[in-house]
């Protein structure tokens, strides 16, 4: 497996960003997800095969989201870490911030 991440401050609440993520999934990932992901409110924590996204709270109504996926070896992942970045600003948009 090839790991890749990213990591993007986010302009919401920790809480917000979670809530968005979870509902709007297929808006935001850089491809679809093969089966439903495991929430973990209590931790800010989606898990699904092959990725996780963990938001923790920030200062002053902020938060942060790291990003994780899995490619399995031999797969090709050239453009995945600016996908990954490009995914958390979607998130970041639809969160309610700028980007």
């Amino acid at each position: 497996m090839t790991e890749f991440e990213a990591e993007r401050r986010m302009p919401a609440t920790a809480e917000q960003v979670y809530a968005v993520a979870a509902a709007h999934l297929d808006e935001w990932l850089p491809g679809p997800v093969a089966a439903p992901p495991a929430g973990h409110g209590d931790r800010l924590r989606l898990a699904w095969g092959g990725g996780r996204l963990q938001v923790v709270p920030g200062a002053a109504g902020t938060s942060h989201a790291t990003l994780h996926l899995s490619v399995p070896a031999g797969q090709r992942g050239d453009d995945l870490p600016a996908r990954l970045r490009d995914s958390l600003d979607r998130l970041a948009v639809l969160s309610g911030s700028p980007g």
